[in-house]
């Protein structure tokens, strides 16, 4: 039988009946790790996820890149982020759970999409760190956000929502000057579409003459895009979807080389190989044998 990655739903992280549907959910980060004994890590979710660390130490791993756990951390993950994490007992914060269609905004700027804490990219952290004074002013929003959902009175969403647009504004705050992308807003719009493609199409369509003409745009002129406002090529942008996927599947399925490479879109194994080694510096086995040696 496949070993395959979890995927849960905000729904059975409550132990909901089938019948409900939840589009966020608060709690205190100690009870929600108290009920969810039966969570098997490492998982992903079909919700966005915010993470506020106030005590504790251990790691927290999301997608290959681990975090030491500190205070006045706030973590964010998307709904394809993979994630596991190894926390002290301790370990005390807030965690807020909210669906793609929950939180929008008229800005375009504070757009989920354009928010770079929940991208993708391997070169960028899921988590800022906020200094004292700001951290009491966070600690209180995340307060607020539990005390408006557990008093569920009228109106409560829209509050809950407010709090969280100004919280993720706060972290843009941090998180852009080390992170910042560059060209005009023309350019980035068109980066973030690219984007959005690439993440749901990466397994059928690893072309960039195929997503530029997806994007109505020449190949040449999408390459200039990304060029400019991150440094990478398209192609390169493509790859690095290609190969984060193929280093989950590596770290947390059962799949051989081959049926990996047909589950990514490969239909030459051999090709597929030359690929991930050329990247990485590793060939996939090498790598998911590196990992084994890691955990043992």
């Amino acid at each position: 039988m496949e070993k395959v990655i979890p995927k849960y739903t905000i729904e059975q992280l409550n132990q909901c009946d089938h019948g409900v549907r939840m589009n966020i959910d608060i709690r205190r980060l100690e009870d929600h790790i108290a009920r969810s004994s039966d969570v098997r890590f490492p998982h992903r979710h079909d919700f966005y996820n915010l993470i506020y660390i106030t005590r504790g130490s251990g790691t927290h791993d999301v997608d290959f890149k681990r975090f030491n756990i500190e205070p006045h951390q706030l973590f964010f993950m998307n709904d394809s982020h993979v994630h596991e994490w190894y926390l002290s007992p301790d370990v005390a914060g807030f965690t807020m759970f909210f669906k793609k269609e929950f939180y929008n905004v008229a800005e375009p700027i504070y757009s989920l999409p354009n928010l770079p804490f929940f991208h993708n990219s391997v070169n960028e952290a899921q988590m800022v760190v906020f200094e004292p004074e700001e951290a009491k002013v966070v600690e209180h929003l995340f307060e607020d956000m539990l005390s408006e959902f557990v008093r569920n009175h009228k109106h409560c969403e829209a509050i809950i929502k407010t709090i969280l647009k100004i919280i993720l504004i706060r972290s843009l705050r941090i998180y852009q000057p080390h992170f910042e992308r560059n060209g005009s807003s023309h350019n980035l719009s068109k980066l973030h579409q690219f984007e959005s493609l690439i993440e749901h199409n990466f397994i059928k369509i690893k072309a960039v003459k195929d997503y530029a003409n997806l994007m109505n745009l020449s190949p040449n002129y999408l390459n200039a895009i990304t060029s400019a406002c991150i440094g990478k090529s398209a192609g390169e942008m493509i790859r690095d979807r290609v190969i984060l996927e193929t280093k989950r599947l590596l770290a947390h399925s059962s799949l051989s080389i081959c049926e990996m490479a047909y589950k990514l879109g490969f239909e030459d194994c051999s090709y597929f190989i030359r690929i991930f080694k050329k990247d990485v510096g590793f060939t996939p086995e090498q790598f998911r044998k590196s990992l084994m040696e890691r955990k043992n």
